[in-house]
């Protein structure tokens, strides 16, 4: 996992558990993903702001 980028990563979680986002805190997925608060913060608005990307 730790292989893929941390926009692929949570792409992935993403679609595999669409729930975890509505149910825990940001900081721990960002945590998960290996990834600081605010680098998954910028990940989110850039996935955002990509035409053709659903999040």
């Amino acid at each position: 996992m730790i292989t893929e980028t941390a926009t692929t990563r949570y792409l992935k979680l993403i679609n595999e558990k669409p729930q975890i986002i509505q149910h825990v805190p940001l900081k721990q997925i960002a945590s998960y993903l290996g990834v600081t608060d605010t680098s998954l913060s910028r990940i989110r608005k850039e996935i955002v702001k990509s035409p053709g990307v659903s999040a």
